[in-house]
């Protein structure tokens, strides 16, 4: 089930919540969970019922070997390598063996049925593991029922995109969710409607600039190409964001807190700092289960290289199955060893720390998106070639939203010939403004320190109102597909 759609806002969504809170507060928690597990399954299976199967499959199975792991101290590292194999194992079969294959002569020969991977396996994979860690490290406690294990792999909320929750984090506040309260709901209300809008909205616009531009590389010219990379890194902090600050408000209103995951990534002033703010809960993911086991930084400056390679290399494959991604990793890798050798020999301004590390982010994600090597080869080299002038009027064309380009047209029929700088420049000032709203704190953030007013209220009315009139055509969120 989609959370960008008319059946989750205007039903599945109000339902939950009403129920959640009536069974919680009139029963107990045990039967708000039990609720809250039919919902969870009911929403992960949406689309594809028989990948419950599998869930439910590894999940009984870790379940049970996090407990034998907790009781058995001295058998746990056998117990913690199997079971994280298992999980890998299923995760590699259904996102990597096509690119395995495309190895070989036997490319196209199989492929796993898409309707038997559970939704957001990448996440749930990760989440089990960490469970399997914490075990290992007695630091989840052994009230943990299977019920409460159920509730937190299919918790609607991060099912989808995340946050990477730790099962001794959720749990307890799955058990005890905070009491209501008016203003619980109205942030997290107030999260939910600025999130959707970020996607819906701003992020469709973006996605139009990108696919526009890598569908026609080879006619952008210099500023089109700068546009285009642009508009992809716009779209994915957009979409990847406003995904965060839904699942941070549904949960909110729910009475639950969730990890914060992604914090201004982009007024990082180094790659370090950038991974300090973007996805932050599978940056401690990793950090717990690759980096520190690894050894992290205790065996001298070689090993700490190498360590910090390998995560950045997971972290791309973890992505997607593809060498663009694989790239994108090593860049950020590479980036980061750099930074760790030159710490204490350079140093920069902050405002020049900040651009090379926002150049650098965007020239990364070329690869991050593009079909191909060739394909990211060729968007960066449009940079190097003549004829730098203004943005090509089938770029800024390509930007807006259907509605949004009927009224620019209707306009220029109106108003001739004044109409044709209305088509061309309004779509075009959309990017400075995507970009200037990246300055603005995240709706999260301000949930904390939230204050109900009127003109928040009538934002957040407007957001979600015009959120679910653009719902036709919009994609689904781009890290679902990892």
């Amino acid at each position: 089930m989609n959370v960008q759609s008319h059946l989750f806002v205007l039903a599945y969504l109000p339902v939950t919540l009403a129920a959640w809170r009536l069974l919680d507060s009139r029963l107990n928690s045990r039967a708000a969970r039990v609720f809250l597990l039919c919902a969870g399954v009911l929403f992960c299976g949406w689309g594809a019922p028989l990948a419950l199967l599998v869930l439910a499959g590894e999940g009984a199975a870790s379940y049970l070997l996090g407990r034998r792991i907790a009781r058995n101290p001295g058998k746990g590292r056998p117990l913690l390598w199997a079971g994280a194999a298992l999980l890998l194992a299923v995760l590699a079969f259904f996102k990597y063996t096509g690119f395995a294959l495309s190895l070989t002569p036997l490319e196209g020969l199989f492929s796993p049925p898409a309707y038997l991977a559970p939704l957001g396996l990448s996440f749930v994979t990760f989440q089990q593991i960490f469970w399997l860690r914490d075990c290992y490290d007695r630091e989840v406690g052994t009230d943990v029922t299977p019920l409460d294990y159920a509730c937190c792999l299919t918790f609607f909320a991060t099912a989808t995109c995340g946050p990477i929750t730790r099962v001794g984090e959720l749990a307890p506040r799955l058990r005890r969710p905070a009491p209501f309260s008016w203003d619980d709901l109205a942030a997290g209300l107030y999260c939910f409607g600025l999130g959707l809008a970020k996607k819906v909205l701003l992020a469709a616009i973006f996605a139009n600039g990108a696919n526009f531009g890598y569908a026609n590389i080879k006619y952008l010219s210099p500023v089109d190409a700068i546009l285009v990379i642009l508009c992809y890194t716009l779209q994915i902090y957009f979409d990847f964001s406003g995904y965060c600050d839904m699942a941070s408000g549904m949960a909110r209103m729910m009475g639950i807190s969730l990890p914060v995951n992604f914090n201004s990534p982009y007024q990082a002033v180094s790659i370090k700092d950038f991974w300090g703010r973007w996805h932050i809960t599978l940056s401690r993911f990793f950090r717990q289960c690759v980096y520190i086991p690894l050894g992290g930084n205790r065996r001298g400056a070689a090993v700490t290289c190498r360590n910090i390679t390998i995560i950045f290399l997971l972290s791309g494959l973890w992505h997607g199955a593809g060498w663009g991604f694989i790239i994108w990793g090593a860049l950020h890798g590479a980036a980061q060893v750099v930074e760790r050798l030159g710490k204490g020999k350079i140093s920069l301004p902050k405002p020049l720390a900040w651009l090379l590390t926002f150049i650098f982010v965007n020239a990364a994600w070329v690869f991050f998106r593009a079909d191909s090597l060739r394909q990211a080869l060729d968007l960066l080299g449009r940079l190097f070639q003549g004829n730098w002038g203004l943005p090509t009027p089938e770029f800024a064309a390509a930007l807006p939203l259907e509605v949004l380009s009927n009224g620019l047209n209707y306009l220029q029929e109106l108003w001739m010939p004044g109409g044709r700088v209305l088509i061309y420049w309004v779509p075009l000032l959309m990017i400075p403004l995507g970009l200037a709203l990246l300055a603005c704190p995240n709706p999260t953030a301000q949930a904390e320190r939230f204050r109900p007013t009127a003109w928040k209220a009538a934002l957040c009315v407007l957001c979600i109102v015009v959120s679910v009139l653009f719902f036709s055509g919009v994609d689904t969120f781009i890290y679902a597909n990892f």
